[in-house]
């Protein structure tokens, strides 16, 4: 048949394939049957049932053959029971990463404060639950641990003057891995600076991590026992230990940090390459930490009252900074970097993951 506008259409079927020619292009159909979508039973008997129309949202509605009852099939809400508008939710949500703080967050959006503490504890959930999923077993060359200090309630001297027990309250400590080449947060965990806690972070950081590679730390004499405990022999593993000069008598008023008299960068299992020990990367993931958290800014009353819900800011921020922040050094979010994720995600993302 010459190339043109077709001039006759001609139908053959075969038991499994439905072959439709006109003119001279032809295409496949195929007519095989689609396994059915499951019948839902009712949730009081167990009996088959039919539709009964859609509720005003939308949703459809069954009715059961044996018992007459009917009931709504109703979606799985990323929020939970929460029944805040998705949009306003996204709004908080980005407010809160991007720096402000819970009273500024009610005042853009309008709404309660009490809600989006309720929204963040949620969205906590979800991020830390997202993260211990997608962040497993990634392939890392260079890594470095450090930790950042907060408070919660009080600080530690304060706690001790009113001869306070409650474990909640004082000092917080959140430890930081992150890869240096793709700058994906691999784990954090919060506690306080001790070794049980650094063994807890290495814990963490163990299962995010595969292969061997290089991890570097400050002078925290809390690490080597943790890395060899949960690492044993396939990290390279190197300290750098700052000496920094005196305190004088304003330094806990002022908040400068201390002069650095000298830094030594000490070999402790492996091979590690000195040249490569180093925390500078992890400690401007500590600077960016500060800047979009407002809970972590000093000499204001932002701070966290409660350890559950610092716990759940972190999460959102280190989930937000690995899928949805454009890292300006590598020009993508260290999730696509890292291999995790092949386009930038969205907060909105994030809730529905």
């Amino acid at each position: 048949m010459p190339l043109g506008y077709p001039t006759a259409i001609s139908v053959v079927q075969t038991p499994l394939t439905v072959w439709i020619s006109i003119g001279y292009i032809t295409s496949t159909v195929s007519d095989t049957p689609s396994t059915p979508a499951a019948v839902p039973s009712c949730p009081k008997c167990s009996s088959p049932t039919i539709g009964w129309g859609k509720d005003k949202a939308g949703n459809p509605r069954r009715k059961c053959k044996a018992c007459n009852s009917t009931f709504g099939i109703i979606p799985a809400r990323p929020l939970g029971s929460m029944r805040l508008d998705m949009d306003r939710a996204v709004l908080c949500l980005s407010l809160l990463t991007e720096g402000s703080s819970i009273r500024s967050t009610e005042r853009i959006s309008g709404v309660h404060r009490d809600t989006i503490m309720s929204l963040l504890r949620v969205a906590g959930r979800k991020c830390e639950s997202l993260l211990n999923r997608l962040v497993r077993g990634v392939e890392v060359k260079d890594v470095q641990a450090d930790e950042l200090w907060s408070f919660v309630g009080m600080k530690e001297r304060t706690k001790k003057r009113k001869k306070l027990t409650d474990p909640n309250l004082g000092d917080a400590y959140t430890f930081v891995g992150l890869e240096r080449d793709s700058k994906l947060a691999l784990a954090f965990h919060l506690g306080r600076r001790t070794s049980e806690d650094a063994s807890m972070f290495s814990a963490k950081l163990a299962a995010a991590t595969a292969g061997r590679f290089q991890i570097s730390t400050d002078g925290f004499n809390g690490y080597p026992a943790a890395i060899e405990e949960h690492f044993g022999g396939r990290v390279d593993y190197g300290q750098i230990v700052k000496v920094f000069g005196p305190e004088t008598v304003d330094s806990e008023r002022r908040y400068s940090p201390p002069a650095i008299i000298s830094a030594e960068k000490v070999l402790i299992s492996g091979a590690p390459q000195e040249e490569r020990i180093c925390t500078s990367h992890v400690e401007r993931t500590n600077l960016h930490i500060r800047m979009q958290m407002r809970r972590f800014t000093r000499l204001t009353n932002a701070f966290s009252r409660k350890r559950e819900n610092l716990r759940a800011a972190l999460a959102l921020h280190f989930a937000a900074y690995n899928f949805t922040w454009m890292h300006s050094s590598i020009r993508m979010t260290p999730a696509m970097k890292a291999g995790l994720a092949r386009k930038p995600w969205t907060v909105r993302d994030l809730l529905h993951a």
